[in-house]
């Protein structure tokens, strides 16, 4: 049943063509009223009129997806989706940031912990407070490029049942590299060292903005200086969105990046994925 929620957006990820959709944005969002996360979907971001930002308050119609066997899962009507807010982090606004997003009901002491709630509850987001991490670059094998081409070309003889006829089709580069996390967690009782995709959307607009103006090399290695430095334990009190597929609910990535500063510094500090995506 459909029902009118409000909704804080924490977390976006590429976006992928889609045989029922054309193209959808797997959003990561925030319960107002229960503050759980939530995953909402679909959502043509590119193609909305007004899109939303990172950390914006919407309201929109949304219903449980009983499709999706993952509890957190929901259905949006995208026509019913109207921005009513933002937070800022300049003032309070990390405070105010971190005061929703790190509920308990969220916040998970480690992989495994998780890992147990997903084999109890079907729990399939959560925020994991990492320590020691390596950001890497692995490049894609030919092979998903090609499944990657194949799925654009699917969709877009799709296209005109989704995307109004008279708006331009937008260019979707396909990104040759994924960038991946290898930490620990904070929970010193775990002591395997995780290794996990990096799925959120700003990380690859960067990789594809510096991929233009430097190559490939220098962009693999800005891409992975701006991720050391934003989650650099020093300066910022680190946590990663994790989440997983409804085929491989065992198989958590990392799907948003949430790096408070420490300190005095929170007032002017930014996070990872307000990299305007």
């Amino acid at each position: 049943m459909w029902e009118k929620k409000r909704l804080l957006i924490w977390g976006k990820t590429y976006p992928e063509f889609s045989k029922k959709y054309y193209e959808t944005v797997c959003t990561g969002a925030l319960d107002a009223d229960t503050r759980r996360l939530l995953r909402i979907y679909p959502v043509q971001l590119r193609y909305m009129k007004e899109p939303f930002r990172l950390f914006d308050w919407i309201e929109a119609n949304v219903e449980r997806n009983l499709s999706d066997p993952r509890p957190e899962s929901y259905r949006i009507q995208q026509d019913s989706i109207k921005v009513v807010g933002h937070i800022e982090t300049k003032h309070d606004g990390w405070a105010e940031r971190a005061q929703l997003v790190l509920s308990s009901a969220n916040l998970f002491p480690s992989v495994p912990a998780l890992l147990e709630a997903q084999a109890q509850h079907g729990t399939s987001l959560g925020l994991v407070k990492p320590r020691n991490v390596r950001f890497y670059a692995k490049r894609c094998a030919p092979e998903e490029r090609a499944e990657w081409e194949a799925k654009r070309e699917e969709s877009r003889r799709q296209k005109e049942l989704f995307v109004d006829a008279d708006t331009m089709t937008k260019e979707l580069h396909f990104i040759p590299v994924r960038y991946r996390a290898r930490f620990l967690c904070a929970d010193a009782s775990c002591t395997t060292e995780h290794d996990m995709t990096i799925l959120d959307w700003g990380v690859y607009v960067l990789s594809w903005k510096l991929f233009l103006e430097q190559g490939s090399p220098q962009a693999d290695k800005g891409v992975i200086e701006k991720l050391t430095q934003v989650a650099d334990e020093s300066r910022a009190d680190s946590y990663f969105f994790l989440g997983n597929m409804a085929a491989h609910p065992n198989s958590f990535m990392v799907v948003g990046l949430f790096c408070p500063p420490r300190g005095k510094k929170m007032a002017s500090a930014r996070q990872l994925g307000l990299f305007q995506t």
